[in-house]
């Protein structure tokens, strides 16, 4: 089901069909994406593409959690989603990837305030965290936006392509958590 958020912002669960834009979007998009995305030589065919969507869906599924395309202006624009869920510990972490042309916009800050609803309201999480790359700015722009608070950085905790990365981890707990 599709929801249509403030900003000209919508979700749609990720599918089946939206493999072919997807693909094409990251490939539109790959020199953007791979200066902090380890994964995109992993994706290099539409089959590719198809057996990442195929793969969220069974995490959403087993997990019970969003992992929805990002449009922009009714323009499939990125991908964001719930990912290291720890159903016994009450946690998971969002992640979200966007296009460099819808970038400054507000669309990855419209839909985490929407995971952050789900997250908090529907699915009862006590701890959502947001990861991200050290010296990504634009990334790290969205936890600070929406309040979460700065835990710490884990120590080249990432192969990106030619060498290790720093990662920036923020959290916000049911507690502190403002619709």
């Amino acid at each position: 089901m599709r929801i249509e958020l403030a900003n000209n912002v919508a979700l749609e669960p990720l599918s089946a069909a939206h493999s072919q834009r997807l693909y094409d979007l990251t490939e539109a998009n790959r020199a953007h994406l791979r200066q902090w995305l380890p994964w995109l030589d992993h994706i290099q065919s539409l089959q590719d593409s198809a057996a990442f969507v195929q793969s969220v869906g069974q995490q959403s599924t087993r997990d019970g959690v969003p992992n929805v395309a990002l449009f922009h202006h009714n323009k499939l624009c990125g991908v964001a989603g719930f990912h290291a869920v720890k159903k016994m510990h009450g946690s998971a972490s969002i992640g979200y990837w966007l296009a460099q042309g819808s970038s400054g916009q507000g669309v990855v800050s419209t839909a985490v305030r929407e995971l952050l609803r789900i997250g908090f309201s529907e699915l009862k999480f006590n701890k959502i965290e947001i990861h991200c790359a050290v010296h990504n700015h634009k990334s790290r722009a969205i936890p600070e936006r929406l309040g979460f608070q700065y835990e710490g950085s884990l120590r080249q905790c990432e192969w990106l392509y030619t060498h290790f990365v720093d990662h920036a981890i923020y959290s916000l707990l049911a507690s502190e958590y403002s619709a």
